[in-house]
């Protein structure tokens, strides 16, 4: 019978090939590995094949379904996902709590909800993929054992709730430039990282308890210049932190209370000019030294972006490649003005504003540039 004789029902159907259940998918050329035929057997390493033959038709391996090795303890050793694997569904691999290293194949889409939920044996580092694009709540949640460096690829937006929640053996953190967002307890307990976190420019929001007890780190906090809120406890108990820069031109609203509490950091350094903002916001209840730097950030922004005539009593041009949207705030970091823009100019009249300073946030294909315009008499 050939691929295209398959019919509906018999895509739903279970076979097995040695201890190892498959369902051929709707597509009718790849197979879901559903789970082991019988649990008990389900012993030692795990070989997972990227292709397999059933019914004279060779079959892609792309989905480990639901649930397939939910609390296999017995699996030990490396655990391989092949390339052609593209989804790890929820609960996979739950509580497989002897196997002892992970390698995630490059063609691998999406690490579904508590995929590898309590999988503590694992050791080493993790990498996940550039291809990559979803990891969902509680993907690790728990896995203890990891020692090495934790490194998030390039594909990943969002980084979903509790996904490494208490992976308390982990020594540092990468995250790309392509994380828009945090989510809530995303490395809550992660206690073993250390030196230097750098929050990307890419990212916008860092959601509640997000790194709550981190208490290892033991350099510099860097937060990216896109970033305009960070939730209650994000960095609470974060004691080990010698140093806090934020690139945010307007400082990030506090969402909720507590975000650094029990920081032993007190001073901060925030861009040019933009002192009396910090100093009159939220940011002030935990940093008693706010100063800022006029040099590296600024020079770069002078590279990517031209806003002309500066000073202005009137019109000015915004220049820049690959606009999408403007911002306009006071000193104080209250928004006067926003709009969604395209282009790579864009032309905003200061007239109606009283004489003063004002930032001007730029927002790229290729990230968030801001600009000071002070405003004249007329």
């Amino acid at each position: 019978m050939g691929v295209m004789g398959i019919t509906h029902l018999q895509a739903q159907e279970l076979f097995n090939i040695g201890n190892l259940y498959y369902q051929i998918n709707a597509d009718g050329v790849s197979v879901t590995l559903v789970g082991p035929v019988d649990v008990a057997e389900a012993t030692g390493e795990l070989t997972i094949p990227s292709t397999i033959s059933y019914g004279g038709n060779d079959y892609a391996v792309t989905r480990i379904g639901k649930n397939a090795f939910i609390s296999c303890g017995s699996l030990t050793g490396r655990l391989t996902i092949p390339n052609t694997v593209i989804c790890l569904c929820e609960n996979a691999f739950l509580a497989c709590s002897g196997l002892t290293e992970l390698e995630l194949g490059n063609s691998l889409d999406t690490i579904g909800v508590a995929a590898f939920y309590g999988c503590k044996g694992f050791t080493g580092s993790l990498t996940i993929p550039n291809s990559v694009r979803v990891i969902e709540t509680s993907a690790f949640y728990g896995c203890t054992g990891f020692t090495g460096a934790l490194t998030i690829g390039n594909g990943l937006k969002r980084i979903e709730s509790a996904a490494f929640y208490k992976c308390s053996g982990f020594s540092s953190l990468n995250l790309s430039d392509a994380v828009t967002s945090i989510g809530t307890s995303a490395f809550y307990g992660c206690t073993g990282f250390t030196g230097s976190l750098t929050i990307p420019n890419s990212v916008i929001s860092i959601e509640p308890n997000a790194f709550n007890n981190c208490r290892s780190f033991s350099d510099t906090l860097t937060l990216g210049n896109a970033l305009e809120s960070i939730g209650g406890r994000a960095f609470y108990q974060c004691s080990g932190f010698a140093e806090v820069v934020s690139l945010a031109p307007v400082p990030p609203v506090f969402s909720f209370d507590e975000v650094f509490e029990g920081f032993s950091c007190t001073k901060l350094t925030v861009p040019c000019h933009c002192v009396s903002a910090y100093q009159n916001s939220d940011w002030h209840d935990y940093f008693t030294t706010i100063i800022d730097d006029c040099n590296t950030v600024q020079e770069l922004d002078e590279q990517l972006a031209n806003v002309y005539p500066n000073p202005t009593s009137g019109t000015i041009q915004i220049e820049a490649e690959d606009i999408e949207a403007i911002s306009i705030y006071n000193m104080l970091g209250e928004q006067l003005f926003e709009t969604s823009a395209s282009g790579n100019r864009f032309e905003y009249d200061f007239s109606p504003h009283e004489v003063g300073g004002y930032m001007v946030k730029i927002q790229t294909k290729k990230g968030v540039l801001t600009k000071r315009v002070m405003v004249v008499d007329r």
